[in-house]
């Protein structure tokens, strides 16, 4: 797993318009494909395997946050 992602999900936690953004993602792979953008706009460099990966060993932390 990348630490890029998980240094990505620490920065939006305290970022309630990115959460929003993330949010506003229709399915799990628009999810993905926003949350690669949105790094990839703030500097990290991850690819959409190692969201997943991140999404598989995360799952209830992440629910809660963006249901």
């Amino acid at each position: 797993m990348s630490k890029q992602v998980k240094q990505f999900h620490q920065m939006i936690s305290q970022n309630p318009t990115l959460v929003e953004k993330l949010k506003s993602a229709s399915d799990r792979e628009n999810f993905v494909e926003l949350t690669v953008q949105l790094g990839a706009e703030y500097g990290y460099s991850f690819t959409p395997t190692e969201v997943e990966a991140y999404i598989n060993r995360n799952m209830l932390i992440l629910m809660r946050q963006f249901s």
